[in-house]
């Protein structure tokens, strides 16, 4: 292929077949969005292309690139399937909108200063959801999902999300140690529970997914539907906000008199 990346595009086109019906068996099995499926097994598949060297047999480097491709994508599916109650934390999203202008407030630690600063608004929104956790006692979970990131076991918002108020703190613990808030709900909810964040009645809901008209389309697994979390959030104006693990947990210690 003489390094020319338009034959590597070509490759990975034809392997597309292979992976399609591994990509819905995965979400199926695993309650996860076809779309990360499919981005985890064409990320794997270049990656497998090109650590594949030369005393690989030119036949055998497809095989070898679909095999990588579905095994990253069961071992990433299974990282992102935590066993967490989502009765606790699906009960969270109907409030979550309002959580910025909600009197839970923990101010633990934030005292005069000025809190138009962004490194102190960081530590603010934080604490307020620390607060919210505390509120709909669903502390338990945040705080194994804290652990799983202390122990490194959660990739991080990535750089792109990184801001100058959390360079100084990246310095520290690293990146990964801040997380997306929706990193803490189930990838996917039910249609039910998705209709009452839109304000739409059950039974228009289900006749919207019929039409094929509902805002966010649903996955069907199983006897019923689910929404993706994230874009239920982005059709609702639900903030999904990048927070520390210490902020939230002072917020919440604060919230439960322990502060």
């Amino acid at each position: 292929m003489n390094d020319d990346d338009r034959w590597l595009m070509i490759l990975l086109y034809c392997l597309i077949p292979s992976l399609r019906g591994k990509s819905w068996e995965i979400t199926r099995k695993m309650h996860i969005d076809i779309e990360d499926v499919r981005s985890d097994m064409t990320e794997a598949a270049l990656a497998a292309w090109r650590e594949s060297d030369r005393s690989v047999s030119p036949r055998h480097v497809p095989h070898h690139m679909v095999g990588s491709a579905i095994t990253t994508a069961y071992k990433r599916a299974k990282a992102y399937n935590r066993e967490y109650s989502v009765d606790e934390v699906e009960d969270l999203l109907p409030f979550a909108e309002s959580l910025h202008l909600s009197p839970l407030k923990a101010s633990s630690i934030i005292h005069g200063v000025d809190q138009r600063d962004a490194a102190v608004a960081e530590q603010v929104r934080g604490e307020r959801y620390g607060a919210l956790f505390y509120h709909y006692n669903c502390l338990d979970t945040v705080m194994h999902f804290h652990a799983e990131i202390r122990a490194g076991r959660h990739p991080g918002p990535g750089v792109r999300a990184t801001t100058p108020s959390m360079l100084a703190r990246i310095g520290i613990t690293g990146p990964n140690h801040y997380y997306y808030v929706s990193s803490i709900y189930p990838r996917f909810v039910g249609l039910p529970i998705a209709a009452e964040i839109l304000g739409i009645a059950e039974s228009a809901a289900y006749r919207r997914v019929r039409a094929g008209s509902f805002p966010c389309p649903p996955t069907r697994m199983g006897g019923a539907y689910k929404v993706p979390t994230r874009a239920l959030m982005h059709c609702a104006d639900i903030p999904d906000d990048i927070v520390h693990p210490d902020d939230v947990e002072n917020g919440a210690a604060h919230a439960g008199g322990s502060v």
